[in-house]
């Protein structure tokens, strides 16, 4: 095991080829080490910087297929000082965040969340918590995102709908009321994605999503609520724009059902190309 002391001397080193030897073989050595490789991420020299982000990198990468990597607990430990530390970098910051992403777990989620007020940092704080498993991480984005001001709240509703957070719905209708159109359509989209049915009229933005609209269908409709999509795959039907038809078309055929496909049949005759091929492609599909 090469030491601390081996590692950022060569890492520093002027041969290039050093500093990448070193770099790739960073997770050989005493995860204790990235609280120096940290300090060099800010390094004058970019050839130096580079080779500390892409040892950091190694780090987690030696650690991340293994959950119980004998050296992944530390790994995780020594990001989590550098992302918490005042006294780091931005860049060494954004850097723990980004890479914690892959490795943290539950417990380092209260942490991490923390930085969701820290206007420098509360991008990959949000992405971070984002990709952590469990509900820890669900509750930590419902409470930041009922808090939170216009300016950061779409990119929260954003992860509240990739996650599909079903206790989010009421956030996001919430949110589709605002006068701010940003925060509105982040909402409806976030709506569209958790797919989860309204027990009152639902306030789409307008001009509305489209998008958004066509997700909650697809959500209703794989939540076993067919007549509530048939509803919205009709109306996207009567619009003009083709590309809404035909995903109105796709969405339909999935429901494979008679009434599905009683709906779907005179749109094999419809006067636009695109429209009449995809409707055809999918009724062949539902055969």
């Amino acid at each position: 095991m090469p030491t601390n002391e081996k590692v950022l001397a060569d890492i520093q080193s002027a041969d290039k080829d050093v500093r990448f030897a070193a770099w790739r073989a960073a997770g050989e050595a005493d995860p204790s080490v990235i609280a120096g490789l940290a300090k060099l991420v800010n390094d004058a020299n970019p050839g130096v910087a580079k080779a500390a982000r892409e040892a950091i990198t190694t780090f987690v990468h030696s650690v991340g297929k293994d959950p119980a990597h004998p050296k992944r607990a530390a790994v995780v430990a020594q990001l989590m000082t550098v992302a918490e530390s005042s006294g780091s970098s931005s860049a060494a910051r954004v850097l723990a965040l980004r890479l914690l992403s892959n490795i943290a777990g539950e417990s380092q989620v209260p942490a991490i969340a923390k930085l969701l007020n820290n206007t420098e940092l509360r991008e990959e704080a949000v992405y971070c918590v984002e990709r952590i498993p469990g509900d820890v991480a669900n509750k930590a984005l419902l409470a930041a995102a009922r808090s939170a001001k216009d300016d950061f709240k779409p990119r929260l509703l954003a992860a509240l709908g990739h996650r599909r957070i079903a206790d989010a719905t009421t956030i996001c209708i919430d949110a589709m009321k605002s006068p701010n159109r940003e925060v509105a359509l982040a909402g409806a989209r976030a709506f569209g994605r958790i797919g989860r049915k309204a027990t009152a009229a639902v306030p789409w933005p307008k001009p509305e999503d489209a998008d958004a609209v066509l997700r909650y269908a697809d959500g209703l409709r794989d939540q076993g609520n067919t007549a509530d999509a048939m509803d919205i795959y009709k109306t996207m039907l009567r619009r003009a724009e083709e590309h809404l038809q035909c995903a109105a078309i796709v969405g339909i055929g999935k429901i494979k059902t008679a009434d599905a496909a009683a709906v779907l049949f005179p749109m094999l005759k419809h006067s636009n190309s695109r429209v009449r091929i995809t409707a055809n492609n999918v009724w062949k599909s539902m055969a």
